[in-house]
Order: C-alpha cells, then sequence, then structure tokens
C-alpha cells in the first residue's frame, strides 16, 4: 500500500498575515531609523565643525608663538610695529615661515586675523616691507563666527584693545595676548597666550 504526503508549504492566508505583520513592524521601526539616521548626520556635522575650529585656534597660537620683534615699513613707507592690534584685528611679524623650494628669501612673514562677513581670516603678505599695490592673500580659517576680539592683558588684568599705544600715554606692559571668539554653536571660545621674551 503507497502512502502519499501532502507537499508542505505556506496557504495563502499564512502568507497574507506574513506580509501583514512584515508591514506593521516596518511601519513601526521605519521612525526609529530616520531619527538614528538624523542624529548621525548631526554628530558627524558637529565633529567636523569642531575639527573645524580646533584647526583655527591652532593655526592662530601657532602663528603667535614664532611672534617676531622685526618692524616693517608699510605700503607708503612708514615704519609699522612688529605687532598692531586695532577694531579687533591683529597683525604681527612671525619667524618659522617655510622654505621647501630653499628660495633666497626670508624666514619671516607678515599675517594679520581678523573677523570679515562672519568669517576669521587669516591674511599674509609675500614681503615683509610691503610695495604700494601689494595685497595681502587671504585664507578663511572659519565660517559663521558672530564675534573675534583680540587684546594684551596687563599685570592689572585689564584690556589693552590697542597697540601700539601712544607715547604720551603712561600704557601699562602687556603680559599676555587674548583672544576671544564667539560662536553660536560652542558659545564663546577664549585663549590667552603667553608674549614671547622679545617680542614687545
Amino acid at each position: 500500500m503507497t502512502i502519499t504526503r501532502k507537499s508542505q508549504g505556506f496557504t495563502l492566508f499564512e502568507m497574507v498575515v506574513a506580509v501583514g505583520i512584515f508591514m506593521v513592524m516596518g511601519a513601526i521601526a521605519y521612525p526609529g531609523l530616520t531619527q538614528l539616521a538624523k542624529t548621525g548626520q548631526a554628530v558627524g556635522e558637529s565633529n567636523q565643525r569642531i575639527s573645524e575650529l580646533q584647526f583655527a585656534v591652532t593655526y592662530l597660537v601657532r602663528d603667535w608663538t614664532q611672534v617676531s620683534s622685526r618692524k616693517v615699513l608699510n605700503r607708503y613707507g612708514d615704519a609699522e610695529s612688529n605687532i598692531i592690534i586695532e577694531e579687533n584685528a591683529i597683525t604681527f611679524t612671525r619667524s618659522g615661515r617655510s622654505n621647501l623650494l630653499q628660495q633666497n628669501r626670508s624666514s619671516l612673514q607678515r599675517v594679520r586675523y581678523r573677523l570679515l562677513e562672519k568669517k576669521l581670516i587669516r591674511e599674509h603678505w609675500l614681503s615683509l616691507d610691503q610695495g604700494i599695490e601689494e595685497e595681502p592673500f587671504a585664507t578663511v580659517l572659519l565660517n559663521d563666527v558672530d564675534s573675534f576680539e583680540v587684546y594684551f592683558i596687563d599685570g592689572k588684568e585689564e584690556r589693552i584693545e590697542t597697540w601700539p599705544v601712544s607715547q604720551a600715554i603712561n600704557a601699562s606692559i602687556p603680559i599676555a595676548l587674548s583672544f576671544n571668539l564667539g560662536i553660536a554653536d560652542f558659545g564663546q571660545i577664549n585663549r590667552i597666550l603667553e608674549i614671547t621674551d622679545g617680542a614687545l
């Protein structure tokens, strides 16, 4: 006597139930996956912003730690101080300019940091003593900056917002340089830097 087995498989009803369960689970999981993707994107953007901020601050600190006492001549032939602070911008002469091609030029460089249209900009000149029509080369270090303040601090922790000061004014001697970045993402970023011996 021969016994035949029925073929094993899903009925149409079982298939409909399985698809329905899958759709319900997908509908439940979708908002969570979407939120997870948005969170991941936000974290990535925040990390990128932090990296850009660290780069800008490191650049300024690196330049300042190499500040030089070398004064310059401006485009009009007038002598300028090696350090100038005015209207929340700082211009100074720095050493350590790289010379990978071993060109016959100075290792010093004139640089300026200032805020322009919510951008923290680093400018530099090709020559220390500037020509009449020479313009600086500008590099944007950081975007979306609300404020930039730079000033000296004296021994009484008072601000010296303009440098050099008039000889007629009995000004205090600066002991440190302070700069502040106001950024909506992070609030106020403040750094206080030493002044190299002989820089003033």
